[in-house]
């Protein structure tokens, strides 16, 4: 069955719009941007000093830090450091550190990063005890990435990290209580794919040891780090394969080897965890332990056209003990029409779905009749309409959830089945996604 690709990163635009009456095209209100204030009219004072000409502020483009401007106290003295990226020229960024001393700014040092753009800024304790700059930038190809680290004490130091990786997480691998820095490599000549662990070691980071990772492994697509099973935490790696499917891979720490493992990659392969649709790894139940999505078609018999067959996804969780994943949860994937539904335990094992039309999808019972699996009673029907062709005056059925583009509602169709919805089973449990699976709104 060709899968419409689910896209798992998710952005969210908020577009804010201020009245005003009485303006003229030529009015300075419109034209000159708005004046800095407090702390940030220092260090535009500072980068003016600094720059000596025309400049522009830098803003890194993923990440908890966005602005061209972070402030934050690194070294818990309850003064505050600023860190302020621009640029005057193409391809170079300028990097200054300032630190509060007094009632003002001072300027501490400088650093150029020659790259195009930013792409992330992080905090981090690698050993220190005070909290170092991780900064990302693009490397020398699409693949690429570069990273600087910046330590302030008494001194700051700067240590490159060049064309190291294509992606990056920060995280307390081996338990020391101070973050570690995991690196992750595509396929390289005759490199396999590679994820390396780095450690603090004399004011810097250094390679404490390394895993294979999947040959197939295309592109990374979703990174995080937290508990992956109740004893162990470590990174869950969602990645794009060579075949245009999805898979993911857990990297965590071995005590007993003294070194990171992959412990679902398994003679060269994966335990299932290959899937056609991008739903990335996410928390869905809140218990800080991240889930595993494994995709595949729901029941269907031999007679039926597997392209109306709708995937079941089984949210699942790493068991240290049996090397394997267990299910957690099971939800209805409709990602033709944007949506999952999640199932109740008693509803996982005894229901299918299909898509009936363009626009809708109805769940039935699978049940054994004469010791053949068949589906049979219809007990659920979701449609989705085009919000703009909505009208709820003429359209009777009830609303299970809405957004900006569509209006999906539902219809219990049988209320007599011992496994029949209620209207709680929907509302409560219907998700939407826009050409994404956002995994904060599986929460």
């Amino acid at each position: 069955m060709q899968k419409r690709r689910v896209a798992i990163a998710a952005a969210a635009i908020c577009l804010l719009l201020s009245g005003c009456s009485s303006l003229s095209l030529s009015s300075p209100d419109i034209l000159s941007p708005p004046k800095a204030e407090g702390n940030q009219a220092e260090i535009q004072e500072l980068i003016q000093n600094s720059s000596g000409s025309d400049y522009e502020m830098v803003y890194p483009e993923s990440g908890e830090f966005k602005s061209s401007v972070v402030f934050r106290d690194l070294d818990n003295d309850n003064n505050e450091e600023a860190i302020a990226m621009y640029t005057c020229e193409e391809d170079t960024i300028s990097v200054l550190l300032a630190q509060k001393q007094g009632d003002d700014f001072r300027r501490l040092d400088e650093f150029q990063i020659n790259a195009p753009k930013i792409d992330r800024i992080e905090f981090a304790d690698f050993g220190s005890g005070v909290e170092d700059i991780l900064i990302s930038y693009p490397g020398s190809a699409a693949t690429l990435q570069s990273m600087i680290l910046l330590s302030v004490g008494d001194e700051v130091t700067r240590n490159d990290m060049i064309n190291t990786c294509s992606a990056h997480i920060v995280g307390d691998f081996n338990g020391d209580k101070t973050d570690d820095l995991l690196t992750l490599a595509l396929a390289d000549g005759a490199n396999l794919p590679t994820a390396k662990l780095f450690v603090a070691s004399k004011g810097s980071l250094a390679e404490q040891s390394s895993c294979e990772i999947s040959s197939d492994t295309r592109e990374y697509v979703g990174l995080s780090f937290g508990k992956i099973c109740e004893e162990i935490s470590g990174a869950v790696v969602d990645a794009k394969t060579t075949d245009g499917g999805f898979s993911t891979q857990l990297i965590c720490y071995d005590y007993n080897e003294r070194s990171i493992i992959n412990p679902l990659y398994v003679g060269g392969g994966y335990n299932g965890t290959k899937r056609a649709a991008e739903v990335l790894s996410a928390d869905i139940d809140r218990d800080n332990i991240i889930e595993i999505p494994l995709c595949e078609p729901m029941e269907y018999s031999q007679s039926e056209e597997s392209s109306s067959v709708c995937d079941k996804i089984k949210w699942s969780n790493y068991d240290y003990t049996q090397l394997s994943l267990a299910t957690k949860q099971s939800a209805i994937l409709c990602d033709r029409l944007g949506f999952l539904l999640n199932l109740a335990p008693d509803k996982a094992q005894v229901v299918t779905a299909r898509y009936t039309g363009e626009n809708s999808m109805c769940v039935y019972l699978w049940e054994y009749k004469r010791n053949t699996p068949e589906r049979t009673t219809k007990l659920l029907t979701v449609k989705r309409y085009n919000r703009e062709n909505y009208d709820k005056n003429t359209v009777l059925e009830a609303v299970a959830a809405e957004n900006n583009a569509y209006v999906y509602t539902y219809i219990i169709e049988n209320e007599d089945e011992y496994y029949c919805f209620s209207d709680d089973d929907v509302r409560n449990n219907i998700v939407l996604f826009e050409n994404h699976i956002d995994p904060d709104s599986l929460k």
